[in-house]
């Protein structure tokens, strides 16, 4: 609870930050506090109340987020978000992820990628390169789901659903005509579909059946 404590500290001080409060610290331990009644009074764990807190905080017009992110924004998501790296290329969004990444190779591939860096990990956000903003990096509550992590990137970085990328690696998807891969799709994928792509990067083969049609819908909850 420490890490998602300081977590939320870190995200409720950027907050005052952005609207210029002059009391910076102390507007940082009223939020907590205000989160700790909440939980008390509601019998919610304060991991929720600290979000429900923040939530309201960023909702109010004084306190949103800056304007839309540049279209060739890039992600490198920690260890813990390999999920969320999926749906972010889905959407359309160059994004790197690797299973098991030390926290030291982590911030290398997000200098040389280069890449806005997505964590789990509050005690990452005190590292230099990312404190002092050399690397730009956000923080995501651990107890979010996919789904929640999902619609906080792209409400945090004022992002949109686009043409999607490989899910795979993130490459981009070129599309090519089904007789040149006749050969590597399955026989009865190759009647009913007339809509093939391959990643430019991976070379790996994506068409969209019944489970692209889901994840379709998913993002598309994103545009309400």
């Amino acid at each position: 609870m420490s890490r998602i404590r300081k977590g939320y500290e870190d995200r409720f001080r950027a907050l005052l930050r952005q609207a210029r409060a002059r009391r910076l610290e102390e507007g940082v331990r009223w939020l907590v506090e205000k989160a700790g009644k909440l939980s008390a009074r509601e019998g919610i764990s304060l991991a929720n109340s600290l979000a429900r807190v923040y939530e309201r905080l960023a909702s109010n017009r004084h306190f949103r987020s800056p304007p839309p992110a540049p279209v060739s924004i890039h992600f490198l998501c920690d260890a813990g978000l390999g999920g969320l790296a999926r749906w972010l290329r889905a959407a359309g969004y160059d994004t790197a992820w690797q299973p098991d990444i030390e926290d030291d190779h982590l911030l290398r591939e997000a200098q040389s990628f280069p890449a806005t860096l997505l964590t789990t990990d509050a005690m990452l956000m005190e590292r230099r390169l990312l404190r002092d903003r050399i690397i730009p990096a956000f923080w995501l509550p651990p107890t979010l789901s996919i789904p929640e992590q999902l619609a906080l990137v792209f409400r945090e970085f004022g992002i949109v659903v686009r043409g999607p990328r490989c899910m795979s690696c993130g490459g981009e998807l070129r599309r090519v005509p089904k007789e040149a891969l006749r050969d590597r799709i399955p026989p009865k994928t190759y009647r009913w579909l007339d809509e093939f792509f391959v990643c430019r990067r991976c070379d790996k083969l994506f068409w969209h059946g019944t489970h692209w049609q889901r994840i379709l819908a998913r993002l598309a909850e994103l545009k309400h």
